[in-house]
Formats: C-alpha cells, structure tokens, sequence
C-alpha cells in the first residue's frame, strides 16, 4: 500500500512539472499576400507567413484558419492543415495558396474602382502542444499596391 501511495505521488510532482514548464505563445508574422493570376474563374495567389517560436521546444503546428478582407469586405478565407514543427527558438516559414472565386473577386474588383486599397488579415494558427491545443490568432494590416517582395498585397 505504502509503495502505491509512493508512486502516485511520485506521478503527480511530475505531472505537475509538465505544466509549470510555461509555453510561450509562437508569434506569426505576414511576409506576404501575393496574386499570382486573374481570370473568368476568380483570382489565385499565395500567403506568405513566418512563425517564430519564443520556446526552449520545437512546437507543432497543425494548421491555420484565415481570412482576408479588402476594404472591410471578405475577399478569401481558407484553411491548410500542416504537420510541421516549429524548432525550438525558431522560425519557420508557412506558405500557402488562396483562391477567390469570381463572385468574391467581383466584389473586391468593384472595392478596387471606388478607391479602396486598405486589407487586413485574420489568422489562428493551430499548435499541438503536450498540455493540449494552443491557438494563436494574428493580425495584419497592409495597403495594396505591391511591398518589397513585389507582392499585389505588400506587407506593410
């Protein structure tokens, strides 16, 4: 009895460890939102998105819901699965693709005439971690009009 009592207090101290190791939340930054074609069909590009990992562990990334908006109207939304690992003290670039299809791509064409230039990005990012699910959701602002990678969406 004795040597049970041992071992359930030995599982819990190091039960206990597993969860005073603090995670910091993984950041996400926007590289950039770039179209790659225009046509009948809609329009086709690429989110670009560097996640960092502020963690002593390599930490998994699942997947990321996002959507993308130009002048307040939803322009794209999209979901990738991944099963990449963020190293420890890292930084991974995620890319991935993004359509919009010809009826949303009418109402950002039509954004586009009255003058609008302004996008903003939604994103949560899905992380696997020991103590469960962690999301982190991300921001960006940017003005239309090509940044420094020469994208139609600069991250600025």
């Amino acid at each position: 009895m004795r040597s049970i009592l041992v071992f359930l207090a030995c599982t819990q101290v190091l039960g206990c460890s597993i969860f005073m190791r603090s995670i910091e939340r993984p950041q996400a930054e926007v590289r950039n939102v770039s179209v790659a074609s225009a046509g009948f069909t809609g329009v086709t590009g690429e989110l670009q998105l560097d996640v960092t990992n502020p963690n002593n562990f390599g930490v998994p990334l699942s997947g990321i819901d996002w959507q993308l908006s130009v002048g307040g109207a939803r322009a794209v939304t999209g979901r990738v699965e991944l099963s990449q690992t963020i190293p420890a003290r890292g930084v991974a670039p995620i890319t991935t693709s993004m359509t919009i299809d010809a009826r949303d791509a009418i109402g950002v064409a039509s954004a586009l005439a009255r003058g609008v230039r302004d996008y903003q990005l939604s994103a949560r990012l899905h992380f696997s971690t020991a103590v469960g699910q962690l999301d982190v959701d991300v921001q960006h602002r940017g003005t239309l009009g090509g940044g420094a990678s020469g994208g139609l969406f600069g991250a600025r």
